[in-house]
């Protein structure tokens, strides 16, 4: 038997629709790595900036009022919505543990801990 027409096959149509679709699987796959990547990358000096702004807070908190501040608190605010966990060790009545940490509300991101040791300032030895 000989084949007079010309054209593809139905086996070789196959072959190149299954080959092209393997080959998009991965440029999509591709792009899903590449998209998730700049997404954490763009959420980088937020994190670092809420960060900052608990240690100068902590920082600034008097000695005697750390304890107050223990506790969770959700923060839904753009551009990274967080929860922010307080815990305040007493090693001694002149030395405190403050560890701060703050666990971004998207799971893409993991948490940050920040540990600040704080000691109670002397008294003034001129009453003022």
């Amino acid at each position: 038997m000989k084949r007079t027409e010309a054209g593809f096959s139905l086996v070789e149509l196959l072959l190149a629709v299954t080959l092209l679709a393997l080959l998009l699987v991965g440029v999509a796959r591709l792009n899903f790595v590449l998209a998730q990547r700049f997404y954490k990358l763009s959420q980088t000096p937020a994190r670092a900036g809420i960060i900052a702004q608990l240690v100068n807070q902590f920082t600034a908190t008097p000695f005697d009022s750390l304890k107050s501040k223990v506790g969770t608190v959700t923060v839904n605010k753009p551009p990274l919505p967080y929860s922010r966990t307080v815990i305040v060790d007493s090693l001694s009545p002149n030395w405190q543990r403050v560890r701060i940490i703050v666990t971004p509300l998207n799971s893409v991101f993991k948490a940050d801990t920040v540990t600040l040791q704080r000691t109670k300032p002397p008294t003034n030895p001129f009453g003022t």
